[in-house]
């Protein structure tokens, strides 16, 4: 067949397979051999591992205590006791406690307050914690009934009101009463209340009342009230101790706030003494004891969690160490391979300059930003970095420096005679400013458009690429540029200084922003330089001609009385001409631009602004230069 007519690879059929003809054998036998053989493994394993985990003291008391069981109420009440002790979920407490009324009887006031203190704390869920804190916060105001300690465990785990047939927020046709609010922890008056029995059931009083900041007085979001509540079946009274009619009677009768807390006093006694379980005396000593409990367990809790923290801390810490230890121990042998390609260099020193970092997990940071670029994908994961692109990112930058040598950048000759003057501010200011470290610190220093630049063989378009993303670069090369010492000009050259810092605020005033993501164009440069030129010699001859003017210098004669603070002089004052500052008055929203009044010769303006400085400098952010 040929291969034009044979059929494509897709259309080609599989040809079943063929089994031998002579093949008999019997499935349940096979089957059963297949049980046999995985019985004998179970076997042979099980027989193994009771072989490894034997203990023949453990062997002679197996099956000893088979089918012997002993009832949960039956242990002793000590050890009931420990058990609840141990128990820190209210919930858990609640359904153990009230299954039997040998248990309940056995639940003791600081079981109950413990088990919400402590409940969830590595969790950091404190819902049954701020519910115990909102109860005991009226026990310790002396507010409300003590809660017996089972009525204290089913306030914590109320999840319906407990107004029941009273309740606002019934549902007839259930016969239920409106369940809690799951996210509230409030126990209002020391009652679990829905949220419309808190609405409808209380009485609002207005903040000026006396009571609201008064001991024994039980108050809901700081002007709600609520009268004692009477369990109908058992009358015993539970929620606040006085009725609202009661503080109103007071509030209305006497005029005096001393009267009123008397009056309020006797009150207190009086219901203590015909509806509480407690008199005076002992329902002192029951809330300064559940008040001590809860203390004691809120101390004990912060403590536990705070040792946990601590202990988290420093593991977290070990960990942190070890694994910034051998990430250094890999990044400085990356280190040394890369130090070793570069060993003929000339700019080895420049381009391995470094800060090691030994308690970060960077682990070393490289001064030149072309360094850091190149090698900062492998510092970021030395564990996966591979011979190759090691070898690959210190051959770029050995072919970086080695090109910065040969055209002998940093040497700046290219530039030192050339009869531009920013030209010479920028030889100047390379010079004597800043350093080669700084130059290479750039974003923009050894990049594509630098390296191309000096491989044409134009390094001051690469230099000023570099300069280009220098903060402060650019205004300090035009201050050199413009302002140098005139011999015959003695004013300007003892304030030569205080011209440059001038000529770097008209830099920064008519430039666009330098630091964004485009970079500052050639063009945009040029246009900048000659604008900045112009308005330098006006702002400069205006600066100079308000110094010398006789005004300005009767307000160096003004009283010194009202001397300004942090030893600011008047002179301090009348310097800030040479650093003008915008300002807003924030009273009346203006602004206030000393510039602006220089530029216009409104020096009574600008008089009047610097003796403001003199008089609060603090306030205006000025300083002595």
């Amino acid at each position: 067949m040929s291969s034009s007519s044979r059929p494509s690879r897709s259309l080609r059929k599989r040809q079943p397979a063929k089994l031998a003809d002579d093949i008999d054998f019997d499935l349940e036998t096979l089957l059963k051999e297949h049980e046999q053989k995985g019985a004998e493994h179970r076997a042979k394993r099980d027989a193994k591992k009771q072989k490894t985990g034997k203990d023949e003291e453990v062997d002679k008391y197996a099956g000893a205590f088979t089918g012997y069981e002993i009832p949960f109420d039956t242990l002793p009440a000590l050890c009931i006791e420990r058990i609840f002790a141990m128990l820190d979920s209210p919930q858990d407490l609640f359904n153990l406690a009230f299954s039997s009324k040998f248990l309940m009887s056995l639940v003791t006031p600081e079981t109950v307050i413990r088990s919400a203190v402590f409940n969830n704390l590595r969790k950091r869920d404190k819902g049954n914690r701020k519910t115990m804190s909102n109860i005991m916060g009226y026990i310790s105001n002396r507010s409300i009934h003590v809660p017996s300690t089972h009525r204290m465990l089913r306030l914590l785990n109320a999840r319906s009101c407990e107004r029941g047939d009273r309740c606002w927020g019934k549902n007839l046709n259930t016969g239920k009463a409106m369940a809690l609010n799951r996210n509230s922890t409030n126990r209002p008056f020391g009652l679990a209340l829905c949220d419309k029995c808190v609405k409808f059931g209380t009485t609002k009083v207005p903040y000026s009342h006396f009571s609201r900041f008064q001991q024994g007085v039980a108050f809901h979001q700081w002007n709600l009230l609520m009268n004692p509540q009477r369990d109908p079946k058992t009358g015993d009274v539970s929620g606040p101790l006085l009725e609202v009619l009661e503080l109103q009677q007071i509030e209305n009768t006497y005029a005096n706030n001393d009267d009123k807390k008397s009056a309020l006093e006797g009150i207190v006694q009086k219901a203590l003494s015909n509806d509480g379980k407690y008199c005076p005396i002992h329902y002192e000593e029951k809330a300064a004891a559940y008040q001590e409990i809860y203390e004691n367990a809120e101390k004990e809790a912060d403590d536990t969690v705070a040792a946990a923290l601590e202990m988290d801390q420093q593991k977290y810490i070990q960990r942190r160490d070890e694994r910034i230890a051998k990430r250094m121990t890999r990044i400085r042998s990356i280190y040394a391979s890369v130090e070793e390609i570069l060993d003929d260099c000339p700019l080895k020193d420049l381009a391995l300059d470094c800060t090691w970092l030994e308690s970060d997990e960077r682990c070393v940071k490289f001064s030149c930003h072309v360094v850091e670029q190149k090698l900062g994908t492998i510092i970021s994961a030395p564990a996966s970095a591979s011979e190759r692109s090691i070898n690959n990112a210190a051959n770029d930058i050995k072919r970086i420096f080695n090109t910065l040598n040969e055209k002998s950048f940093f040497t700046f000759s290219f530039i030192e005679n050339s009869s531009n003057r920013f030209r010479r501010g920028i030889y100047e200011y390379c010079r004597n400013e800043t350093t080669p470290l700084e130059i290479m610190q750039s974003s923009m220093a050894g990049d594509v458009h630098f390296m191309q630049a000096l491989e044409e063989d134009k390094p001051i378009r690469a230099l000023v690429r570099a300069l280009n993303r220098m903060r402060g670069a650019l205004p300090k090369i035009f201050a050199l540029s413009v302002m140098r010492p005139i011999p015959r000009d003695r004013d300007a050259e003892n304030r030569v200084d205080e011209y440059r810092r001038l000529a770097e605020v008209v830099w920064n005033k008519k430039s666009p922003s330098q630091y964004g993501s485009e970079i500052f164009s050639f063009n945009s440069m040029k246009d900048t330089f000659n604008s900045s030129v112009e308005e330098f010699q006006t702002i400069k001859s205006n600066a100079k001609d308000y110094l010398l003017e006789d005004q300005t210098r009767r307000f160096l004669l003004r009283d010194d009385s009202v001397a300004g603070r942090d030893n600011f002089s008047r002179q301090d004052a009348l310097n800030t001409v040479f650093s003008p500052k915008i300002h807003t008055v924030w009273m009346t929203g203006t602004r206030s631009s000393a510039y602006e009044l220089i530029m216009e010769r409104n020096f009574e303006s600008l008089r009047n602004l610097h003796e403001q400085y003199f008089r609060r400098p603090s306030q205006y952010g000025v300083s002595r230069a």
